[in-house]
């Protein structure tokens, strides 16, 4: 069994574990977009699950995660965002700082983004997540020391795709739980909101991957 393949079984089963074992409840219904929150165990941090209809394919949904920096375009309060290293076609590290409100502290965060697909059913599975890399800590920002996502996204008909979303982060520092939590709902709505108008653009059209069949 190749590594890509185990990759993928990986973030699957991860996937499906993380979704079976958490109660999720609906905190925002809106054009097209809901989002649930959820505990997580041994966190006070809750967990955000974005479910949601995008009018695209996978290569234009593809072509939009791996531009880096867009993601200052669509994901919410993104102050900068840029490319570390291109490990492959489908694997990227990026680095991101977020800007939080006064008076605390912008946090930055490099991400591992791995993308890959289920052979057949055309599954396309993403994964997210903060990892520890030579890149130099400002003392100007605050590190964060978990990041984690993954997105199932599953194409139908009429050039449409169903996708799943679920994440949590620690911001780091001294911010309260309850204040992590009390934007666990705008940040994920006004993101999906922002990639929904974004992916259908002219500088994702037209664009192949080896790895991605539409």
């Amino acid at each position: 069994m190749n590594k890509k393949i185990i990759l993928l079984a990986f973030i699957s089963c991860l996937f499906t574990v993380v979704n079976a074992q958490t109660s999720w409840d609906l905190k925002k219904d809106q054009d097209g977009i809901k989002v649930y929150t959820g505990s997580v165990v041994n966190s006070n941090i809750k967990a955000v699950k974005v479910t949601c209809i995008l009018n695209a394919n996978l290569s234009q949904l593809t072509a939009l995660l791996l531009d880096t920096k867009a993601h200052e375009q669509w994901v919410y309060n993104t102050k900068q965002s840029y490319l570390v290293k291109q490990l492959s076609a489908n694997h990227q590290i990026y680095y991101t700082e977020i800007s939080m409100p006064w008076p605390l502290t912008n946090r930055d965060v490099i991400v591992e983004m791995t993308i890959t697909q289920q052979p057949g059913t055309k599954v396309m599975y993403v994964s997210a997540n903060a990892v520890e890399q030579n890149v130099a800590i400002n003392k100007d920002k605050v590190r964060v020391p978990l990041s984690k996502v993954s997105w199932v996204v599953t194409p139908f008909g009429n050039n449409q795709l169903n996708v799943e979303y679920i994440g949590q982060a620690d911001p780091g520092g001294s911010v309260p739980s309850w204040l992590v939590n009390s934007f666990s709902t705008k940040g994920p709505f006004e993101t999906f909101k922002k990639l929904k108008e974004l992916v259908g653009s002219a500088a994702y059209q037209n664009i192949a991957y080896d790895f991605v069949a539409n």
